[in-house]
């Protein structure tokens, strides 16, 4: 029985393209940074920022690693000035440093829209399931970008790799959202875009995978069960289809549990 409906959030619901290194992106981290009293050039910004994020991966025992964009902003702030970081005191830093990572990102989007048919399918699934996200986005604004593109009612469950640092396919992430949602993977399919981190992962747990953007089955995806749709706004005919077979598998095990009580009655009594 289906209970559940999770989404990929970037490039299932949502069409974006950024520029996290662009200039419009530094300038504006560096314009508000001025406000504070510290001074950096957009390139001297960009490598003190890259230099704090590479550190920060390779101190990482994670095989799938999930960056924290504000922590890097933080270490930043602390290495860069000391002072500003000492004024704004423990308390103040990680607001703060949130902050830049909202002003790195809102600079750098150069698309960014609702995948075409996300509002009906949303409000299709919804009426006949609980729906979740799992993203390997950053909690300092998939949340806020969630809301600003007026779909975060839709939504029990948000869980975001950023704030745990580990991405997928890292099966933890699936886990949590399971977990929260307190239902079985079983009763849970899960909407992706990509093979290997959508597909496979939620696969290995037991949630049932819809892939969309797919005229058929990947050859790296040979033996997985997954169901392939060319558009977002075919998944709810995907999720039926699911659910419908899980059904009809229900019933046949139903029916074959009472024959073969009977036959092994039968056979004692033969002997």
């Amino acid at each position: 029985m289906i209970s559940a409906v999770l989404f990929d959030f970037y490039d299932t619901l949502v069409d974006i393209r950024t520029e996290d290194w662009g200039d419009d992106a530094m300038r504006g981290v560096a314009y508000f940074l001025r406000y504070r009293g510290l001074h950096l050039r957009r390139a001297e910004l960009r490598d003190r920022a890259r230099d704090a994020l590479q550190r920060q991966i390779d101190g990482s025992p994670e095989a799938h690693f999930a960056f924290d964009l504000a922590l890097m902003w933080r270490t930043v702030i602390e290495e860069s000035s000391p002072d500003l970081a000492a004024s704004l005191g423990p308390d103040g830093l990680f607001p703060f440093s949130q902050s830049l990572a909202t002003i790195q990102r809102s600079q750098s989007r150069v698309r960014f829209e609702l995948a075409s048919g996300a509002i009906d399918t949303l409000e299709t699934l919804a009426e006949h399931y609980r729906l979740g996200v799992v993203s390997d986005g950053q909690g300092a604004f998939v949340r806020a970008e969630m809301r600003e593109l007026g779909i975060s009612r839709y939504f029990d469950v948000v869980v975001v790799a950023g704030d745990h640092g580990y991405r997928k396919p890292d099966p933890r992430l699936f886990r949590h959202a399971i977990a929260q949602m307190e239902i079985a993977a079983t009763g849970s399919v899960y909407v992706g875009t990509d093979p290997e981190r959508d597909a496979r992962a939620s696969d290995v747990i037991g949630m049932h995978p819809v892939l969309v953007g797919h005229r058929s089955v990947p050859e790296e995806l040979a033996g997985v069960p997954v169901r392939p749709v060319r558009e977002l706004s075919h998944v709810p005919d995907a999720v039926a289809s699911v659910a419908s077979r899980l059904r009809t598998q229900a019933t046949h095990q139903t029916v074959a549990k009472p024959a073969s009580q009977y036959g092994a009655a039968e056979r004692t009594s033969n002997a």
